[in-house]
Order: C-alpha cells, then structure tokens, then sequence
C-alpha cells in the first residue's frame, strides 16, 4: 500500500507566468512534477495524478486571498460527507455538494467550499489502488522491477482455450478505465488482462512514455501465457494513445503475439514534438531530444511482425493523423500487414458514434487474425 499524500492538487494564479515557470523548474521536477502542458496564459505541472496548474494572471486582479485553490485529501468518500455535513451545519461557503468526478483523478469524489478569505479548497477522496471488480480477477504481475496491477476477465462465450488480449490505457489512465473494452472482449470469447502500465494506479515504478513500460508489457505477456485458459498463439495487444504507442513498441521486442491494434498513438516522437506544442515541456523535461528516437514504434517498424491495426480521428489535435498515416506508410514499404481505419471528423476522444466504429473494426481485425487455424 503506497503512503497516501495530503496533497491532490492546486491552482494558482501568477503575475509573470514564464518567470515562474522559470523559478519553478528550479525544484518541482526534483520532487517528481513535470511540465504535462502549457498553453496560453497557463501550465499543468503532474506528478502521477497529483495536479498544479498555474495560470497567467489578468491585468487588474489582485494575489491576495482567493488567488489560490487548493484540493486535500481525504481518507474516505465517508471523510468528504462528514466534512460536507459539518461546514453545511456550520453555514460555510459551500460550492459543490460531494460529488463523484471523472475530470480530476481517479476515482475522485469531492467536495468544494470557500474559506471566510474567499479562498476556494476541495476535499477529496481518490483511489490510491485499483478496486476490486465483480466480474474480474484483480492481479499483481511481476513487471521489470516493479509490480503491475491489472484485472483478468474472463471469456463468457466460447470454449477453451481462449484468445486472448492485453489491454493498454494512455496517459493519465489506468487499468479500471479499461474495464468496457474488456467487458466487450470477454462478451466476444476473449480472455482480457487489462493492465495500468508503470507510473500509474496500481503499479509501482514512474510513467516513462514508452521508455521500460513495453518491457514490463512483455512480462505481463509471459503471466498471459501460463494461465491455463488462455491459448498461447493467439494473443493480441490492444491500446490507445500512450499505450496504442507502448502497444507498438512491445511488439518490435517480437513476443509471442498475433497482433498488435494501435489507437491515435504518438509513433514519431520528435515529429509530435514539433507538431503539438502543448506537449513539448513534458517530453523536454521526461525524455530530452535523445530520449525521443527510442520511444519512436516509427524508428522500430523493421521489427514489427505481427499484422498492425491503427486508428486514428482526422481532427486529432493531440496526436495529429499524420502520426499514423506516416507510420502505415512505412509498414507498407517494409512489407508488413498493416491497415488503417480513419475516422472523419473524430478528434482523439471518439464520441460513442466513433467509438462503435472503430470498436467494430476493431473485433473483425481481431477475428481474423486470432481465429483458430
């Protein structure tokens, strides 16, 4: 059990925004915090899930009390009523009755109120490991160096043994976001392990945006292999953004897979560098230039030999299109199986329409490539 933090995240606003970020740098990437995004007139800094955001402030506004927001933790979703409950009775200020929200961390319910100042503060409770599922077995698998945490659903159709699939989430993600996909899975007579990659809820180790994250991939490969209902030629790997990438990736290493599916994944790291600003201090501060080429599944295309599914929204403006047209047109020219499914109009989260689409896609791409011989 990791030692929970009293801190879950903060809001601040500045008076000269590239200075602070500047004087910051100087001891937030040292106690783990990176720069995530920066926009006009505000940057995110994140350490796993836990959130500061300082913003620009405007010409005008004072930095006396009410500048600041602030968000604690709380013990329990029984902590966050009982505060609710006392600061009700007691006539506070307060803005937001605990509620659960998808938008801030994992598993967060909270609460919001203001101090007599105006300062705005949130109690929140969010989960510090993966829950427990009824439908699905909640696993520990040895990663490299570290443990990672997942849940193991098992096929409702079919007879064994059964085909099977590892599920990758992306970025600010984790296992529990994949319960859906897995559900779908097993309802289509796969075997699913749906696994929170290193850095994320319930595994250990930091995020490294494809840097060891396809070797602990690989050994959760290896735990797939030996339980006793899953068939060992035919298992694919599934994900979407970071690990559609790390999905990729894993599959240059040459595992015993049958197929690799690829959602609007980063394949050219130093092309999406320069094509989304928004992302440039976080892959400066995680990887640096040289760090780049080796988290590329472009640069690895020659070990890749498995058939490859990629999916993409033509509006993406996290990771533009052209991250995977550029990827299955070197596929192509080396001889691999690859195919393309490009969604007019979707952007990098697919409304239900586009999700049913490429969810469609997605089960006849698995059918024919993880069916029995």
């Amino acid at each position: 059990m990791r030692q929970r933090s009293s801190f879950a995240g903060a809001a601040i606003e500045v008076s000269d925004l590239a200075r602070s970020i500047a004087f910051h740098r100087l001891w937030l990437p040292t106690l783990g915090f990176q720069r995530v995004w920066e926009g006009t007139g505000s940057v995110l800094w994140a350490r796993g899930y836990d959130q500061l955001v300082m913003r620009q402030a405007k010409e005008g506004v004072s930095y006396g009390p009410g500048a600041l927001s602030l968000a604690v933790s709380a013990e329990s979703r029984g902590l966050v009523d009982q505060v609710f409950s006392d600061l009700r009775t007691a006539g506070a200020a307060v803005e937001q009755p605990p509620i659960d929200r998808e938008d801030f961390a994992p598993g967060c319910y909270s609460m919001r109120f203001r101090d007599p100042d105006g300062v705005p503060i949130e109690v929140v409770y969010r989960w510090q490991e993966l829950p427990e599922l009824a439908d699905a077995e909640l696993v520990s698998i040895p990663g490299v160096g570290i443990t990672l945490g997942g849940y193991f659903f098992k096929p409702q159709t079919g007879q064994p043994p059964y085909p099977a699939l590892v599920l990758l989430h992306g970025f600010a993600g984790h296992a529990h976001n994949l319960a859906g996909l897995a559900r779908r899975a097993t309802a289509n007579g796969y075997a699913a392990l749906a696994l929170s990659l290193r850095g994320w809820l319930g595994s250990g180790g930091e995020n490294d945006q494809g840097l060891r994250q396809p070797l602990d991939v690989l050994a959760a490969i290896d735990w797939l292999l030996h339980r006793p209902l899953v068939d060992r030629t035919r298992i694919g790997l599934v994900g979407a953004s970071m690990g559609g990438q790390v999905a990729l990736l894993t599959a240059a290493h040459k595992p015993p897979i049958a197929a690799v599916a690829s959602y609007f994944a980063p394949t050219d790291l130093a092309r999406w560098r320069d094509a989304n600003p928004f992302i440039r201090d976080y892959l400066d501060d995680l990887c640096g230039p040289e760090g780049l080429p080796v988290r590329s599944p472009l640069l690895r295309v020659a070990q890749i030999d498995v058939p490859v599914l990629l999916i993409h929204g033509d509006q993406d403006e996290n990771v533009p299109v052209q991250q995977t047209l550029t990827m299955a047109q070197s596929l192509r020219e080396h001889g691999k199986d690859v195919e393309t499914l490009i969604i007019e109009g979707a952007t990098h989260y697919f409304d239900d329409k586009e999700y049913g689409i490429a969810l469609r896609k997605l089960f006849e791409f698995l059918r024919r490539h993880l069916n029995r011989s």
